[in-house]
């Protein structure tokens, strides 16, 4: 074999090498925020009622809501558009959060906070299914689930009460397959219940945290919390480059439609299912997500391209020799 053939061959190994395709990316996590950019330039929207306020200082955003009048409600959230849940999908919503002050002295039902929804987009207000998290004005922890105009209470059952002045790691886990939605605080489930509300088709979804605020009785002045770590995980997304900001500036929010109190009874023992089968990578403490099998996959292809160039190189040494 000549010198001019071996580096033929040596050019369309390499060449076939470098085009092999990589595995597609299919996804994880498909949002994160630690607020460590100093402002909210990752969400999509931002809505606030008058003499609300939304602040980032040390990678921590903070809310203030002041008390609702008359059983309405009141609200300082970010809200983050652009993604889709399926009958097939396992959604896993994240944050850490710290409530200055745990409402308290409401009978069960009657007063709540909340600060985490996954929501269809078409409908923010809840009516065409949305799951939110929060802390009711019992002193436990709580969950939303609503759609079709009825909305329902689902309590704790399990683990500690909330504690003022604390901070949790909580995380909501929609299982679509399983229809059900788990609430885990600190890594040990406080809630698990059944849900219906993303499984009868494709839905596009939004993500909102920040702080609502729903008082029926006990409770007044302004209402504040602290969040970080906001991440977002969809089992069977594709994952996209993050956009440049797309924030819409903030606007008043003037609430046009009833407040989002129960139509129902709200159920004080939930109807408790299997856990979900799905299970999540580690979501605490948030970092920059680590080198998938996407990245790894490709890194392995490189150091292989390497190794064979180098063996080609002594194989051409010892021909040379020879000669």
């Amino acid at each position: 074999m000549n010198k001019r053939s071996m580096a033929l061959y040596v050019l369309i190994l390499l060449a076939i090498l470098l085009f092999v395709p990589l595995k597609p990316t299919d996804a994880a996590i498909v949002f994160t925020d630690d607020f460590s950019s100093g402002n909210f330039e990752r969400w999509s929207k931002s809505l606030m009622v008058p003499e609300a306020s939304q602040t980032v200082r040390d990678s921590i955003a903070r809310f203030i809501v002041p008390t609702p009048v008359a059983g309405s409600n009141s609200c300082s959230y970010l809200i983050k558009d652009g993604f889709t849940s399926t009958i097939n999908s396992s959604i896993a919503a994240s944050q850490d959060i710290l409530v200055t002050k745990v409402p308290n002295g409401a009978l069960q039902g009657n007063g709540a906070i909340f600060f985490l929804y996954v929501c269809d987009s078409t409908d923010l207000t809840g009516n065409a299914g949305n799951i939110g998290i929060g802390i009711d004005g019992s002193n436990v922890w709580s969950m939303w689930i609503g759609g079709d105009q009825i909305y329902n209470y689902v309590f704790q059952t399990e683990g500690p009460l909330p504690v003022s002045n604390t901070w949790y790691r909580i995380i909501l886990t929609i299982d679509n397959q399983a229809q059900t939605a788990v609430l885990e605080v600190n890594g040990a489930v406080v809630i698990n219940a059944s849900q219906q509300q993303f499984t009868n088709r494709t839905h596009p979804i939004s993500l909102m945290s920040g702080m609502g605020e729903n008082w029926w009785s006990a409770g007044s002045g302004l209402q504040e919390i602290d969040v970080t770590a906001v991440q977002l995980y969809i089992s069977d997304a594709i994952v996209v480059p993050q956009p440049s900001s797309t924030l819409v500036p903030v606007s008043t929010f003037t609430p046009s439609v009833p407040s989002l109190s129960p139509t129902q009874t709200p159920t004080v023992t939930p109807s408790v299912t299997a856990m979900p089968s799905f299970s999540l990578p580690p979501l605490h403490p948030l970092s920059t997500p680590l080198p998938g099998g996407d990245e790894f996959f490709g890194l392995v292809v490189v150091c292989v391209i390497i190794l064979i160039a180098l063996m080609i190189v002594l194989v051409i040494a010892v021909f040379r020799r020879k000669r």
